[in-house]
């Protein structure tokens, strides 16, 4: 018996355990909220967290080092503690690794402006698939599915459709149920939109996109930072493409470029020089709201000289996920095994 239980204890330390997939931060703004009863909010915290970082959202083996990092602040504007009745602003990021860096990319920027449930303290957030419970739990459900399939996306090439399958079916449910913001009614500002949009046929150019710049573009920097910053003009040329080719991209389009303005920014102003004339025109005809920081590129790209760096910062190899489902074609990352 004493040898069984030694096996099994070294087994548990050694064999390396299976996570979920999500490492969610979730911070909640109050401070426009009267009265002293705050206590709900952090009740609140703890459970939005445990419910999206216990939950088993896939069918697939995560490691520790894999889960998704996600960060979500509720910005609180009225809370009516007769009704339980919140309405919040909602900021969703989630982030990616890239490859043999240390750098963390921002891979979705969703911000929901009136997001409106009920809530009371320590309420069970539970959560069915094919039933609309309440708003909390299926937008919360779905911005999961979302930044599922966004990641999945972007370590192979069409790999996140089944996740924007299974945000449909919450978008679904809840549209069925009345509730705003969840129809696709074309006015490119609610979730019906946004998830008709990336299973629309027409969207394939953008699912090339997200793959290319990040799988061929910044995981491509760490060895070869000239090959992978013109991936990246690859990438932008897809979007390009796609907006050629589908007269209602501006939704999805605003989604790529709240995410990356930034960062293509920070590409195009360091390391080696390439043609940003080129680039910053196709920028400006596909983000023209961005027009300030195309500028910047414009102003600096210019000057930049053929030994910077530029893209993600290098460091020593660190683990990505590298499995059947994800990184085809792309040099395998050295695991310690």
């Amino acid at each position: 018996m004493q040898r069984f239980i030694f096996i099994f204890i070294l087994t548990f330390m050694f064999y390396p355990l299976q996570a979920q997939e999500f490492k969610a931060d979730v911070t909640i703004n109050a401070a426009s909220v009267r009265g002293s009863n705050k206590q709900v909010f952090k009740t609140l915290e703890k459970a939005i967290e445990e419910f999206i970082n216990k939950r088993r959202w896939t069918d697939k083996q995560f490691q520790n080092h894999e889960k998704i990092k996600v960060d979500i602040m509720l910005n609180i504007k009225s809370y009516n503690i007769n009704k339980n009745d919140i309405t919040a602003e909602l900021y969703f990021r989630s982030y990616r690794p890239v490859y043999n860096s240390d750098y963390e990319t921002l891979l979705l920027n969703l911000v929901d402006k009136n997001f409106r449930f009920t809530y009371r303290e320590f309420e069970k957030l539970d959560f069915n698939l094919e039933l609309f419970d309440n708003n909390l739990v299926s937008t919360l459900a779905f911005y999961v599915y979302v930044a599922l399939g966004h990641d999945f996306d972007s370590f192979k090439e069409n790999a996140g459709k089944p996740f924007y399958e299974k945000a449909e079916i919450v978008q679904t449910n809840a549209d069925q149920n009345g509730v705003s913001g969840w129809a696709k009614d074309n006015k490119n500002n609610s979730k019906g939109d946004l998830i008709e949009q990336l299973l629309n046929g027409n969207s394939n150019f953008y699912h090339k996109a997200v793959y290319t710049y990040h799988r061929w573009g910044l995981d491509m920097m760490a060895d070869k930072l000239s090959l992978g910053k013109n991936n990246i003009i690859t990438a932008i040329n897809y979007l390009k493409k796609f907006k050629d080719e589908n007269h209602n991209s501006d939704y999805l389009l605003k989604v790529f470029f709240d995410t990356k303005a930034d960062e293509i920014v920070q590409i195009f102003t360091a390391g080696p020089s390439v043609n940003t004339a080129f680039v910053v025109n196709k920028l400006r005809k596909l983000a023209p709201n961005y027009d300030f920081k195309w500028d910047e590129i414009s102003k600096n790209g210019s000057q930049v000289r053929n030994n910077g760096m530029g893209g993600p910062p290098r460091s020593a190899p660190k683990n990505l996920r590298n499995n059947n489902e994800r990184g085809k074609g792309m040099p395998r990352i050295n695991k310690g095994k």
